[in-house]
């Protein structure tokens, strides 16, 4: 098909701000980018884009959104309870308002943080539930616009990058934050497969799938040709930035000790029910229920007739001090390594893109060396090397 325009939501975030920079710049073709937050939407206010603000949970506003659209490209992502409801709505906006295809921007993540699987295809790679909030939720969401699609609602391609890198991208400024500090942060020495795809290439993709009527219905991996280390990925960014760094190996075993250790036991969630019930706030918000409100003053007179003065001290300096920071000793000079990171960075399957290239005509233009390059470039520009 060809658009006559195009709806992307989640416009103002990574993928989406580039995808309405290609469709200003390059593309050349009609569009309205939809945000949540204008002040997140620096990047894209500079183009010619019609920016229209919504929610995805309010239907009114996705409503307007959709209004006049033909195609959408649904990058919005909310968290495991809302993305399916999200989901949901905007089907139902589109079909409402006669959207003919809608590509949503999916996961790799959706296959699970550890498939025993040496390579990934669309066709063998499972999805389930994996107690994972980021993988759930994209699972979740991809359900409802494949369901859709199945009925009969409108024409749906569903999408699932791989780790998407490029300029802006998180996955590459905090390796450049941490040597610039002098330190370079591996798992596992940095043996997991890092399935890398560079940003444009992502775009490249979502454009095949709008214009091809063959990929209606269709599932595709998107990920980068050849394969990559995530020591090989964290080194090469890394090693733009100059000076002498300090390399810190984080195997898996301390890394799950380390957090294993960090979780709540009955004792802490005693302490944080007591610090939630001496809160100012949440007297606020249980006053606002009339006859609990009542009560609560009522308490609160009696304790301040029976109470000493000097009591009234020893509470107050025991409240003050419990969000006090913790010592320095307690502080580790190197910080671990967070599970999310670990999920990405021990991972063992290769992505393959075979099913893309088939049916979308599509295939990577960036090797990882053209795109550290141009990545390079733009933290040459924002002053980050």
């Amino acid at each position: 098909m060809t658009p006559t325009k195009i709806l992307v939501t989640g416009a103002s975030g990574f993928i989406g701000s580039r995808l309405c920079e290609l469709l200003s710049l390059e593309y050349r073709l009609p569009y309205r980018a939809m945000v949540r937050d204008f002040s997140r939407a620096a990047r894209i206010a500079r183009l010619d884009a019609e920016l229209v603000a919504g929610d995805m949970l309010d239907a009114a506003s996705l409503a307007r959104a959709v209004e006049g659209c033909d195609a959408v490209v649904n990058l919005a992502h909310g968290d495991d309870e809302s993305a399916q409801k999200q989901t949901t709505q905007l089907i139902e906006a589109c079909t409402r308002a006669g959207v003919r295809r809608i590509v949503h921007i999916s996961s790799m993540a959706v296959h699970g943080p550890s498939p025993k699987l040496d390579v990934l295809t669309e066709a063998t790679a499972p999805i389930e539930r994996w107690n994972e909030a980021y993988s759930d939720a994209k699972a979740a969401a991809e359900a409802v616009v494949v369901a859709a699609g199945k009925r009969g609602a409108l024409e749906t391609v569903v999408i699932r990058p791989t780790i998407v890198y490029g300029p802006y991208s998180f996955f590459v400024t905090p390796i450049v934050h941490d040597a610039r500090g002098g330190k370079i942060s591996l798992i596992d020495g940095g043996r997991g497969l890092c399935n890398a795809v560079y940003v444009d290439d992502v775009c490249e993709a979502i454009m095949a799938a709008i214009e091809r009527d063959d990929a209606v219905g269709e599932v595709f991996l998107i990920n980068g040709d050849g394969r990559l280390t995530w020591g090989e990925f964290i080194t090469t960014f890394a090693g733009m930035v100059e000076g002498e760094k300090t390399v810190h190996d984080h195997a898996l075993d301390d890394i799950a000790a380390y957090w294993k250790s960090k979780q709540p036991n009955a004792r802490d969630s005693v302490k944080a029910a007591i610090r939630l019930a001496a809160s100012p706030a949440f007297h606020a918000q249980l006053g606002t229920i009339p006859s609990l409100g009542q009560l609560i003053r009522g308490a609160k007179e009696m304790v301040a007739r029976r109470i000493t003065p000097e009591q009234k001290l020893k509470i107050k300096s025991r409240l003050r001090g419990r969000g006090a920071p913790a010592p320095i000793d307690d502080v580790p000079s190197v910080r671990m390594p967070s599970e999310g990171r670990v999920v990405r960075e021990a991972y063992r399957a290769w992505v393959a893109n075979d099913h893309a290239k088939a049916r979308l005509g599509w295939k990577p233009a960036h090797s990882f060396e053209l795109g550290a390059q141009r990545t390079a470039e733009w933290m040459r520009f924002a002053r980050l090397i």
